[in-house]
């Protein structure tokens, strides 16, 4: 698989489309090596099938992103299973690719896969952009929020509502969401079960993809052993119109 995935990866960072710098940066070939030997890695531990389709994407600095669709249909990067805390951890490890982080993990929210990807090679680095205007505050979505997560701290599920992420939508509304002593996750006063998630994307709809977003980070979470979630949001919001912390 390797000397396959190595040749098709080659062929098509030459014959990329769009954009180009003037003078292209080397072919990253020992970067694609270790990213090879993850994939093996994966197809050896039945994370992923023989012969799957990989994508690879070479930033300007020589690092590489490759994405595939693993046996349980989850989206697979770099060998690894897409979860949030891998996500964030490859757009700080290049964060020239950044967006295509973000983009394979928004497809894998939307079951989506690997469609709609780019062609493999050398992206064009988008035009700069600032964050955009911040949306005024709905005060009261956030006191009634506060106000129920307050109630978590008198029964002791909660520390304190420090390291919140607080998220206001453009059109009112807003998600309040704190970590748990017993590793759970609340948002707005209650645990983020799929019911309390389906509701609050009814009630903000524009916040939907958030809410997914804190829906798999509680999929995370519950996936190991209870520990004291505190602080565990700070940061973790990627978008730059979030205020966090809190």
């Amino acid at each position: 698989m390797g000397r396959i995935k190595k040749k098709r990866a080659s062929r098509d960072a030459r014959r990329q489309s769009g954009a180009r710098p003037l003078a292209p940066p080397p072919f990253p070939e020992g970067e694609i090596e270790r990213v090879m030997r993850l994939w093996d890695r994966a197809i050896d531990s039945g994370l992923m099938a023989d012969g799957a389709e990989v994508k690879y994407h070479l930033g300007p600095d020589g690092t590489v992103l490759s994405a595939a669709v693993g046996r349980s249909g989850q989206v697979l990067a770099n060998g690894e299973r897409l979860i949030p805390s891998v996500a964030d951890r490859l757009r700080a490890e290049m964060p020239l690719l950044a967006g295509m982080v973000t983009f394979y993990e928004n497809n894998q929210l939307a079951g989506r896969g690997l469609e709609g990807a780019p062609e493999d090679g050398v992206l064009p680095l988008p035009d700069p952009a600032g964050p955009g205007p911040m949306p005024l505050l709905d005060e009261k979505a956030l006191a009634d929020a506060q106000a129920a997560t307050a109630v978590l701290v008198r029964q002791g599920k909660v520390s304190e509502p420090v390291g919140a992420m607080v998220i206001p939508a453009q059109r009112g509304g807003v998600l309040f969401a704190v970590g748990g002593r017993d590793g759970e996750l609340y948002v707005n006063g209650r645990a983020l079960t799929r019911s309390w998630a389906d509701e609050l994307s009814t009630k903000v709809p524009e916040l939907s993809s958030d809410v997914d977003r804190l829906q798999a980070m509680r999929a995370e979470w519950l996936d190991g052993p209870p520990e004291d979630r505190t602080l565990a949001l700070a940061g973790a919001c990627t978008d730059r119109n979030c205020l966090t912390p809190h």
